[in-house]
């Protein structure tokens, strides 16, 4: 989120810019360099991603769902890290991990190989 905002390591990008893969301008309109940056943002976000749903589904086949549901669960019930928003100074918590969580979730679920 710092590292591939307007100002890296001053004003940082949402979470949801980061989510979606695309810098929302100001003006709709993307620069070459945030095109450039969009692209290698992307590329982070999907090891990071990719990796995050290896690490939980690595577990023993038997146990899957149930780290799944462990992940969600820490998500929903313990306090987020938070991070300050250089630019109006608010204290904010990350949620896409919950999403993820959330979604490899349903996946076991729908599988439903251990239900």
């Amino acid at each position: 989120m710092f590292e591939f905002g307007p100002r890296p390591y001053v004003l940082p990008l949402s979470e949801v810019e980061v989510f979606i893969g695309n810098i929302l301008g100001k003006t709709g309109a993307l620069t070459s360099r945030q095109r450039e940056l969009c692209i290698s943002m992307k590329e982070r976000f999907s090891d990071v991603l990719s990796f995050t749903v290896k690490w939980i589904r690595d577990a023993d086949p038997e146990h899957v769902l149930g780290v799944s549901v462990a992940c969600l669960w820490v998500v929903l019930n313990e306090k987020s890290k938070v991070w300050e928003d250089g630019k109006n100074r608010k204290m904010k918590g990350l949620r896409s991990f919950g999403y993820v969580a959330a979604a490899v979730c349903l996946r076991e679920l729908e599988r439903g190989d251990g239900c």
